[in-house]
């Protein structure tokens, strides 16, 4: 047990015995209590007597009798205000931290299957800023739901059988081109060249139909050029998703439910459905008993599926083959997944119960400096390269005397570390503003000041030249050095609270306020130059930092850098 829950339920099983309050409804009521009173935990008492809130404080305080983590209980006011043992408390925290190193702050094997659906970009081009945020907080969200316990894989719908791999299939087809460049970028240019020529040719647009038509009927030399097309530009997301640490576990192609037969097996299933409207070969749904109004189209009136009822299709693989699915995707398809849930909980209602959406909006790029070679989107990679190229500058003017190739992969680690945590440190729900120049500042809210945290927590123990050994805890009684500990002990509940509600910048945040306080720690005391006794506390106060830091960036899929 986390020796922060033990002090807890310490309290909780103290006032639970004199108060005669059940420890469940101590637990909601128990609270941190403001910096100035000095306290650890606090306890209103408001709701356990309502006439007079402050005599009960004073008698129930003057009841307990401090035992266990527990030094000493008053009251002030209406609140029973807790001090912990730090002498106990502080030793068990660094004891823990030092004991499960990698491990510290994770949870229990649950053996909870969890499959999370993140990117799931169109094959047509290279990855965007929009798709940067949907990989960050997708990966990190897998991270932490493995980190506490569960059995978690990475999931990736490719739309192979849309419009828009039929038009670069056209084009490809046409002269079959040798690929050039990066894959990923050289489909969009085919595919630009082929939208452009089907607007002007009105034609074009039969031969697409026909294509798509031929594609879904299994036309052998179709299935090879679409094929062709999604796999060389799953290539190229593959190598940027790899540049960023970002691994998935499958690649999902929607091609795969029409051929298997499940997309025809999942409609004769939505057949039987009330709401369900079929007039020839066109079918729909009637979702207004779910608050929509809009028709929800699954067949095109020629008979052959839409995305809608492929997706379908892939739900329901995921449903049956996780314990527990979770999707990130864009606040723009907000509607349509609430038709795709309507639906699901129609065919599926117990797999539907089961499945949770993280909805994120878009970050914005002020003053559109970033446009990129057509001046429509902004690409991960020009993002990432520029990043990096930004944080070589950085590192030729802070690290002089580092070797050419040391601040190149630091460059790297700054470059991606700074963008990956600038996507996720806002709830997802928010939408903000962002500059490369300003989440690569060593200073504020950013990755590289935590990574520099980080470095000099490594650079402080390299410098010692020596293994850790015997500390004593109670040495640590300065206020920066118990606001540490107070921090680390509160890791695995962050890393609790950021599962159970979807919010990786839960972690963002903590590790955040825990470079900050080592730094205060670091500015405002000595740790190298201290007397023997109170260097080895503080070395193993450093390396508990370095360990809960290294555990924080690594659950938001950032390099924690050990010199910069």
């Amino acid at each position: 047990m986390n020796p922060g829950e033990k002090f807890r339920r310490d309290v909780v099983r103290m006032v639970s015995r004199k108060a005669r309050v059940s420890k469940d409804k101590l637990e909601k009521l128990l609270e941190r209590p403001p910096e100035e009173i000095g306290a650890d935990l606090a306890l209103p008492c408001f709701t356990l007597d309502k006439k007079d809130p402050v005599k009960f404080a004073k008698n129930l305080a003057e009841k307990i009798k401090p035992s266990g983590l527990v030094r000493e209980v008053n009251f002030y006011g209406p609140y029973v205000n807790f001090y912990a043992d730090w002498g106990k408390l502080g030793d068990a925290v660094l004891k823990q931290i030092l004991k499960e190193k990698d491990k510290y702050g994770s949870g229990k094997k649950t053996g909870k299957r969890i499959l999370v659906e993140h990117t799931s970009a169109n094959p047509d081009g290279p990855l965007h800023l929009g798709h940067f945020r949907n990989s960050v907080i997708g990966d990190s969200l897998a991270r932490i739901f493995e980190f506490s316990g569960n059995k978690v894989r990475t999931d990736f719908l490719v739309n192979d059988t849309g419009r828009q791999i039929a038009i670069a299939a056209m084009e490809y087809m046409r002269k079959k081109p040798k690929v050039k460049g990066k894959p990923d970028w050289w489909i969009l240019d085919l595919y630009v060249k082929g939208n452009r020529k089907v607007k002007k040719k009105k034609k074009l647009e039969e031969e697409l139909k026909d294509m798509l038509q031929r594609f879904e009927a299994g036309d052998k030399e179709l299935r090879k050029h679409f094929r062709f097309i999604t796999q060389k530009c799953l290539e190229g997301h593959k190598e940027t998703l790899g540049r960023l640490g970002i691994k998935i576990d499958k690649f999902s192609p929607e091609s795969e439910y029409i051929f298997n037969g499940e997309v025809w097996k999942i409609l004769q299933r939505i057949k039987k459905c009330k709401e369900t409207k079929v007039d020839g070969n066109r079918v729909w749904m009637n979702l207004k008993k779910f608050g929509i109004e809009r028709e929800f189209n699954l067949t095109r009136s020629d008979g052959t599926s839409m995305y809608t009822l492929r997706d379908l299709a892939y739900h329901k693989y995921k449903l049956s083959s996780a314990d527990f699915n979770l999707n990130v995707m864009g606040t723009d398809q907000r509607l349509y997944f609430k038709q795709i849930v309507s639906t699901l909980k129609l065919i599926m209602p117990r797999e539907a119960e089961k499945y949770h959406i993280v909805f994120y909006e878009f970050l914005t790029l002020p003053g559109g400096s970033m446009s990129t070679r057509e001046g429509k989107f902004v690409s991960m990679d020009d993002l990432i390269e520029k990043a990096v190229k930004a944080a070589e500058k950085t590192a030729s003017k802070k690290m002089p005397s580092y070797s050419k190739g040391l601040k190149s992969r630091i460059a790297e680690q700054v470059g991606i570390g700074a963008l990956k945590y600038a996507m996720i440190r806002v709830s997802p729900e928010k939408t903000y503003a962002f500059s490369v120049k300003d989440c690569l500042s060593f200073e504020g809210d950013t990755a590289p000041y935590i990574q520099y945290s980080h470095a000099r927590a490594c650079s402080i123990l390299r410098k010692a030249k020596k293994s850790l050994g015997s500390f004593d805890s109670k040495l640590l009684e300065k206020k920066e050095e118990k606001n540490l500990i107070k921090h680390l002990m509160e890791f695995s509940g962050t890393v609790s609270n950021a599962t159970r509600d979807y919010k990786p910048h839960y972690i963002a945040n903590y590790a955040y306020k825990l470079a900050t306080l080592f730094n205060d720690f670091y500015q405002s005391l000595p740790v190298l130059k201290a007397d023997p006794k109170t260097k080895s506390a503080r070395l193993a106060l450093v390396k508990a930092v370095q360990i809960t830091l290294k555990n924080s960036l690594g659950l938001l899929g950032i390099e924690a850098s050990e010199r910069m």
